[in-house]
């Protein structure tokens, strides 16, 4: 009786500890692929714990990365949740409470042809279509979510702006994808929108102008001669070298 005891003391510590160095990882991969499919761009996380027996997790360097500019359009510094840690491994994910900290925001624009892209309409796009879904059947829902220290990022190299400032505290109550919960596709369109809408009234409504009236197309226009030429002479050099 003993041994029985003693045996299953050794599996419940060999699953606890396989819980806790493979788990993490594993439930790291299936959060980028869901996430990243749900919102149809690559999200990356860089550091994830979590602590099965008291329902606490963290997170480190979580990233929303851009489709048509380069670098991330959010980064989340640090997430602290408390959940329902077996939840985890059903179909209904219960979260108490999400503390996302320190984000960073870049809005990357750019201006040509009397016609602005950026990086913030695909995604508004994207969240509005149909098309982008979890690849997961799980649903979730979070109690209460705060965020906190949000800083915004106004950057186009083309037109030499670079502004920075911060946006208020957000909170949200039961967000997320279950027939009770606020659909969290539309809280995020709606934070987005509020982005835009600050960043126009703070950054672009003079500055931008200002940026247009002085903006030379001759200076581009010389840019792109260069390149041309360069890649002539490159293809002039191959050519002579294949006769010779």
């Amino acid at each position: 009786m003993k041994k029985f005891f003693t045996l299953i003391l050794v599996l419940s510590i060999s699953f606890f500890l396989l819980i806790e160095f493979i788990g993490d990882r594993l439930i790291k991969n299936i959060l980028e692929d869901n996430v990243s499919s749900s919102l149809g761009r690559k999200v990356t996380i860089e550091k994830l714990n979590i602590d099965y027996l008291s329902g606490a997790a963290d997170a480190k360097g979580i990233n929303l990365l851009n489709k048509e500019f380069q670098g991330y359009l959010v980064r989340i510094n640090s997430v602290k949740v408390n959940l329902d840690a077996l939840s985890i491994f059903s179909n209904n994910i219960l979260i108490n409470d999400v503390q996302l900290k320190d984000i960073n925001v870049n809005y990357y624009f750019n201006f040509s042809n009397q016609r602005l892209t950026d990086n913030v309409r695909s995604l508004q796009k994207d969240l509005s279509s149909k098309t982008t879904s979890s690849q997961s059947n799980k649903y979730f829902n979070i109690g209460n979510l705060d965020a906190k220290n949000i800083s915004v990022s106004v950057l186009s190299p083309e037109l030499n702006i670079d502004k920075n400032f911060s946006l208020k505290d957000l909170n949200f109550k039961n967000i997320g994808n279950t027939n009770k919960s606020k659909d969290y596709k539309d809280e995020l369109k709606k934070v987005f929108n509020n982005t835009v809408r600050a960043i126009k009234d703070r950054v672009l409504s003079n500055d931008f102008l200002n940026k247009l009236e002085n903006f030379d197309t001759g200076v581009i226009e010389d840019k792109v001669k260069e390149k041309l030429n360069k890649n002539k002479d490159k293809l002039k050099n191959k050519l002579k070298s294949l006769i010779n």
